[in-house]
């Protein structure tokens, strides 16, 4: 288990595929993580609600239930203001809990992306590693604060680009060993 999550080593186009597959399975618990914050801090603003009570509430009222839940967090929000909203509705559990469940996806992620590129510029991995990550970071920037449209899906294809180079690439290495 822990060459998976070494720097060292080399890997083929398909081993690429089902690794980047694995991170999306190791995302799981931060995903769990942030959808059980977000559903702790809406039931924390429902007044009225009880999950005892919950069969016998029609949509109507569940409705109306959401929706003041969903008013009383806007409206204070704007009170005092995003930043201040959220340092008082998520506690140094949560934060803990989130950033402890994204290392080991980032890391395996950052482990794979290494692999792969050292299989493909052996005398250069170290400046391609870093050169394919500043080029993603910067496609991944450029492509979500863009206003434009246009702009966004070619940050996205370029992205899709690499990804695809890196996948069907040949490398010259014959045994990988990652």
């Amino acid at each position: 288990m822990k060459k998976f999550f070494q720097f060292k080593g080399t890997i083929n186009g398909s081993s690429f595929i089902l690794r980047t597959l694995f991170t999306i399975v190791l995302s799981i618990p931060f995903i769990g993580l942030c959808i059980a914050w977000i559903s702790s801090t809406v039931f924390n603003y429902m007044d009225g609600f009880d999950f005892s009570n919950a069969d016998g509430m029609s949509m109507a009222e569940s409705n109306a239930i959401g929706e003041e839940a969903g008013r009383k967090i806007a409206e204070e929000m704007m009170e005092i203001g995003p930043m201040e909203w959220l340092s008082e509705n998520i506690s140094a559990i949560w934060i803990i809990s989130i950033v402890l469940s994204l290392i080991p996806v980032i890391w395996f992620s950052l482990a794979t992306y290494y692999k792969r590129v050292s299989a493909l510029f052996h005398s250069n991995r170290v400046k391609a590693f870093i050169g394919f990550m500043i080029a993603e970071a910067t496609l991944d920037i450029v492509g979500l604060t863009s206003e434009n449209d246009a702009v966004y899906w070619i940050c996205m294809l370029l992205s899709t680009g690499i990804f695809a180079y890196l996948v069907f690439n040949n490398s010259p290495i014959g045994e990988h060993d990652g």
